[in-house]
């Protein structure tokens, strides 16, 4: 009787567990057509939103064992990353390599927990694991480099960058590697600025008409902040340059948005809708945009911090670094 027990028991679990992963299979290529994931060797892609976060973590749950789950932890971390949420991510990935420490996804991963660390303010963090990848991958500088050069100097630690933004460059040279580095080095220029005085400009402000220049943004504590209408990044950034300015406007903040548009009634209605009430900078000439020519922007977002002496303090703040950055330059004395 017992034995007949203990078979029937044994045929059970052979029947379920096959069968858990039958529905883990198909419950995953459904998930997959949903989210409209496309696999490029180690990189993943998807349409991501709140409703497909949900769908994701529904299946994490339903599916604690399934194989699957590699790909859906590392759509998680991907989908939160996306969304910008920069303070959520970190554990995300953390999350997908704990469970999965040889995950093919390894290396990205690890690069966007230190990256969401660095746009959530939290810079030590960032630095910590970047410079585990260097020690782990010292001849694969493209990989992190442009992280680890802000993580350097976001820390206090400008000296250090410099020298490792020289040598980066000279070795990617010698190695052959100096298609990659054009990439790099536009980061790498923006860092470059930071403890020098702002660059010369004059310019009118978009809707007053008055000059702006280095001179006239002496006494404050100024974000140049180089974007443009039609890039979900900024307006992802959004959030974090107006709350920042209505926290600190009072007492000596200014946000100097640099419009990288062409259409000016499109740039005018979301500077009125947004409440964008600061100065703005439009020429209508997109990248050819005469102050992202002078300072060397190809992409947005980009910013510059520069102090109340108009010396450039930190660069390419995302998330709530400005808000940290902005503090800090406040209290100083």
């Amino acid at each position: 009787m017992r034995s007949t027990i203990f078979l029937l028991l044994l045929s059970s679990v052979f029947l379920t567990c096959p069968l858990h992963a039958q529905n883990a299979k198909v419950n995953y290529e459904k998930l997959a057509k949903e989210l409209e994931v496309r696999e490029l060797s180690t990189l993943m892609f998807a349409k991501y939103n709140d409703a497909n976060l949900r769908k994701i973590d529904a299946y994490l749950e339903k599916h604690p064992k399934a194989p699957e789950r590699e790909k859906v932890l590392y759509l998680r971390a991907y989908s939160i990353w996306s969304l910008h949420r920069y303070e959520e991510a970190p554990p995300a990935y953390a999350a997908l390599l704990k469970e999965f420490p040889k995950t093919k996804f390894s290396r990205i991963a690890r690069i966007r927990e230190a990256a969401a660390y660095l746009f959530s303010g939290q810079p030590e963090q960032a630095l910590r694991r970047l410079q585990a990848l260097q020690k782990e991958f010292p001849d694969r500088p493209e990989m992190y480099a442009r992280e680890l050069a802000y993580a350097l100097s976001r820390c206090g630690k400008q000296d250090e960058a410099l020298a490792f933004m020289n040598h980066v460059e000279t070795e990617m040279l010698f190695s052959k590697k100096d298609r990659l580095l054009p990439r790099i080095k536009h980061h790498f220029d923006m860092v470059r600025m930071i403890g020098k005085p702002l660059r010369d400009f004059k310019v009118k402000d978009h809707r007053s008409g008055r000059e702006i220049s280095p001179e006239t943004l002496k006494g404050k504590i100024v974000l140049m902040d180089f974007w443009a209408t039609w890039c979900r990044p900024c307006l992802a950034e959004l959030p974090h340059v107006k709350g920042t300015h209505e926290t600190f406007s009072h007492a000596g903040f200014e946000v100097f948005g640099i419009s990288l548009d062409d259409n000016r009634a499109k740039l005018d209605r979301m500077i009125a809708d947004r409440e964008m009430d600061w100065l703005h900078h439009y020429d209508g000439k997109k990248w050819k945009n005469e102050l992202a020519v002078k300072f060397g922007v190809h992409s947005v977002p980009a910013n510059l911090l520069v102090d109340q002496k108009g010396i450039v303090r930190g660069v390419n703040l995302r998330g709530k670094a400005v808000r940290n950055m902005v503090a800090k330059l406040l209290d100083a004395p």
